[in-house]
């Protein structure tokens, strides 16, 4: 059910979902007032998608070093954790705050931009935990963003 076109669609899905979800909790915590907030999570979420899949294709050569090196788990829970961090952090910095963009992109502004960039990282996680399970482990076909 996980495999094939199906299995990218769901995968698609659920992480669209997720993230949608996720920037909705972002801007109802660092924009309450924003207008069309549902529209405008989910445009986030369509980014976060969107930078998800492109940073999964540059940081390609080094998944492919850890799947050469039998080494995925230590790069899915370490590397790409970072990665993750960075990637919310694109979605932060869309979200008015009185924070300097770059503290915010960097080390997440506020200890509410933390918390909630590092609740992002478990969405993000959360979105894959159902194909890891799935495939019995890490699949070495699909770049997970």
């Amino acid at each position: 059910m996980l495999d094939g076109t199906a299995g990218l669609l769901t995968y698609l899905l659920l992480k669209l979902t997720g993230y949608t979800l996720w920037s909705y909790v972002g801007l109802r915590w660092f924009d309450p007032k924003h207008s069309s907030i549902g529209a405008a999570a989910f445009a986030r979420g369509v980014g976060r998608l969107v930078i998800g899949w492109v940073t999964g294709i540059f940081f390609a050569p080094f998944t492919l070093m850890a799947v050469g090196t039998n080494h995925i788990p230590l790069f899915y829970f370490t590397a790409l954790a970072i990665v993750r961090w960075f990637e919310w952090g694109v979605i932060h910095i869309s979200i008015p705050t009185p924070e300097s963009p770059v503290a915010v992109f960097v080390q997440g502004g506020s200890q509410r931009g933390r918390v909630w960039r590092f609740i992002g990282i478990l969405v993000s996680y959360l979105a894959d935990a159902p194909f890891l399970i799935a495939s019995g482990g890490f699949p070495r076909g699909r770049l997970f963003c």
